[in-house]
């Protein structure tokens, strides 16, 4: 009698374990890059192959701005010849590249601002990898008119991890008071120069002795990055560490 009881309970535990399951992990949920049916759940939203695919920037590189490097250099060329580099530091988990570059593309231009929240997560676990230890996340701001023709900022976005995590998170802090024309296609220095003054610190009191860290989608060259970090350590703050989700390789670079 007593095995009798013990097979039921067990039969009985086993289906509401599959119920629970079911009940926490909602059928149809599929990877965000290949678009299978997830198997468990995943806060990237990504089967375990995707996952495994996406391109880490596991190698060496720049202790600046954090591009890949096959020398036994510390620093890229431009880095090493002082181009203007007003962060500390410049980091990201990937290459601009395969699945992710299409994840973000979709973000940015698709409309598919869904997928932030997902992608949100890589960015706060590269935070922590990293060992930044900052007071304050600012995303880079995006001027009022390109705002309400894309209808959000994908950077602000992009920090919903870290105020999940009880980050403080400020999106008003710095303004971008000129609409500059698209950096697709100018090098460093033409972005450099399409960019100066663009950006303003609203509220310097909030920066003023600050570790900052600064949040974009995409390092290309540097040249945004380094302009918003100039005019927040010209209000004040102690530093500016920079973390983008991916790494754009120069022309002709190879990884």
């Amino acid at each position: 009698m007593d095995a009798i009881v013990r097979s039921e309970d067990m039969e009985v535990k086993k289906v509401l374990k599959n119920l629970a399951v079911k009940t926490l992990f909602l059928k149809d949920i599929k990877c965000l890059c290949c678009d299978a049916e997830l198997e468990k759940s995943s806060r990237y939203c990504m089967c375990d192959i995707c996952h495994s695919n996406l391109p880490n920037i596991v190698d060496k590189v720049c202790k600046k701005c954090g591009e890949p490097i096959k020398s036994l250099a510390d620093f890229c060329m431009k880095c090493k010849n002082n181009v203007d580099r007003n962060f500390d530091v410049a980091r990201a988990p990937f290459l601009y590249k395969d699945d992710i570059r299409n994840l973000i593309i979709q973000l940015k231009f698709g409309g598919k601002k869904y997928l932030a929240d997902y992608l949100s997560w890589f960015l706060y676990d590269a935070y922590i990898l990293y060992k930044f230890n900052c007071d304050l996340v600012i995303p880079v701001p995006m001027s009022s008119k390109s705002l309400k023709k894309r209808g959000y900022n994908q950077q602000e976005l992009l920090c919903s991890a870290f105020v999940k995590n009880g980050f403080d998170v400020d999106i008003n802090c710095v303004a971008k008071k000129v609409e500059t024309q698209t950096q697709v296609g100018l090098d460093y220095k033409q972005r450099q120069n399409n960019l100066t003054n663009a950006f303003t610190v609203v509220n310097k009191s909030k920066v003023k002795n600050k570790s900052i860290l600064l949040v974009d989608d995409i390092y290309t060259t540097g040249a945004t990055v380094s302009e918003v970090s100039k005019v927040l350590k010209k209000a004040g703050a102690k530093s500016v560490c920079v973390l983008t989700l991916c790494h754009e390789l120069p022309d002709g670079a190879v990884n």
